[in-house]
């Protein structure tokens, strides 16, 4: 090929496959790994929401020049199984949530009775949904797929596109962001049935928690309602196997 041409063909041995590079150093294209989506987004989804924990939350929210706050003590269990109590503010104190499989149900601060709630509703008045606390179902409700590789705040990236395939999933379509060497979750964007973009999560920071590396402070931006965004700041994160009394309705008409 020759120096003539001013390009070098490196052959990469790390399951990238091959990279064209300019004499420059500019890279130009590259294979994307080959890797089961499947289990890039199980390493992800483990990390951000583990399973068998129990987390204390501050849910803060800007809307409009107005700003809000929940206190929270989130349950999860293997089963796609998740409570979720409502610690303050006071109107809200009492409240609970309960998540079974796509089964989802809550309580009022101020009643014992338990009515089913749909998956996309609004945490209080947050950019969060219900089904944003708990971890996605690519086995049933999305198939997911490695569409490139980016770089997101100046880490190599994995993109994932999460089509659904079950007509009730909360979101049609979502754009997954993995730090490449290890699945680490970095961004979200969360698309409608139209193809609009809904919302969009992103990592503020990472610290220790429940034994493991992982974000304490998420950001998610409605990009629906112009301004309004809510931070996710998991203050105190364990391991810990939930007797499996707590993931029913009947513990949350009990606990009132």
């Amino acid at each position: 090929m020759g120096l003539k041409s001013q390009l070098i063909i490196w052959r990469l041995t790390l399951g990238f496959g091959w990279v064209l590079v300019t004499a420059g150093g500019s890279v130009y294209a590259g294979a994307i790994p080959k890797q089961d989506p499947r289990e890039i987004m199980r390493r992800a989804e483990e990390i951000r929401s583990p399973l068998s924990s129990e987390a204390k939350v501050l849910l803060d929210t800007t809307n409009a020049g107005k700003a809000s706050s929940y206190t929270m003590k989130v349950l999860s269990s293997t089963g796609r199984r998740s409570y979720s109590e409502f610690m303050a503010p006071a109107e809200e104190r009492g409240r609970r949530m309960l998540a079974l499989g796509r089964n989802y149900f809550s309580t009022l601060p101020d009643s014992k009775r338990v009515v089913p709630i749909s998956r996309r509703e609004l945490i209080g008045n947050s950019a969060f949904a219900v089904a944003d606390l708990f971890q996605i179902d690519t086995e049933k409700e999305y198939d997911p797929k490695v569409i490139a590789t980016e770089t997101v705040n100046k880490e190599s990236a994995l993109k994932l596109e999460l089509t659904a395939i079950s007509e009730d999933a909360p979101y049609a379509k979502i754009h997954y962001y993995v730090r490449s060497a290890d699945s680490f979750p970095l961004m979200a964007q969360f698309y409608g049935v139209s193809g609009k973009l809904l919302k969009t999560l992103t990592i503020i920071s990472r610290r220790e928690l429940a034994g493991a590396t992982r974000p304490d402070k998420v950001r998610m931006d409605d990009n629906v309602t112009k301004g309004k965004f809510s931070i996710w700041n998991t203050l105190e994160m364990a391991k810990k196997n939930i007797p499996d009394r707590v993931f029913t309705r009947e513990y949350l008409q009990t606990q009132q």
